[in-house]
């Protein structure tokens, strides 16, 4: 208790600095999928509130992923990046292609999926950025929202039973959502084979 006190005293004496922290936590997250994204996004919740926490999360995230977009698509004519182009990769882009908006949005808001894949896939294909940046957009916003509200006031959700029930079928849900999901892309990747 007295530690995380301790860390809402830094918060307030440093906040521009704590600002710039969880904004560029979230950013080098969509080009680092090792780094716990529930995480940065339930610290910057309980340390700066659920509205501003979520915006931060939010911008940073949202940006940073359409900047690897962007990345990839500007490297994707070169010699450089033919290293990413791997058979998941491949089978991704054709998955998500077949499947379209619907697919990209529930990616994003999806927190059990590998986002940083599904990014590099639409970066390397031929979709129009408008879509990818909708489905972004709109996917991570509800992702950030659902976690921004548990977030700013992480003591007393943890302390109540009903909100710790919610989270799990939130949690349940969203892993079954993930898991059907990969489970559709393993099996369009098997009658890709069986077509080849």
């Amino acid at each position: 208790m007295e530690f995380i006190q301790s860390i809402y005293n830094i918060v307030n004496d440093y906040w521009i600095l704590s600002i710039a922290v969880g904004l560029i936590s979230a950013f080098v997250e969509s080009f680092l999928p090792i780094l716990p994204l529930v995480a940065i996004v339930t610290a910057n919740a309980a340390l700066f509130g659920m509205i501003p926490g979520f915006v931060i999360s939010w911008l940073g995230s949202v940006s940073g992923t359409i900047c690897l977009f962007w990345a990839v698509k500007k490297l994707s004519y070169g010699k450089f990046v033919k290293f990413l182009k791997n058979e998941k990769v491949e089978k991704a882009i054709d998955w998500v292609e077949e499947k379209g908006f619907k697919l990209l949005f529930l990616a994003y808001a999806c927190p059990f999926l590998p986002a940083c894949v599904i990014t590099i896939s639409q970066g390397l294909s031929k979709r129009d950025s408008a879509d990818f940046i909708s489905a972004v957009v709109a996917g991570k916003l509800v992702m950030f929202f659902i976690i921004s509200y548990i977030g700013k006031d992480i003591i007393g959700f943890i302390t109540s039973p009903i909100k710790v029930l919610t989270l799990a079928v939130i949690t349940f849900i969203a892993w079954k959502i993930g898991n059907k999901l990969n489970k559709d892309l393993e099996d369009y990747e098997h009658k890709k084979i069986n077509e080849d």
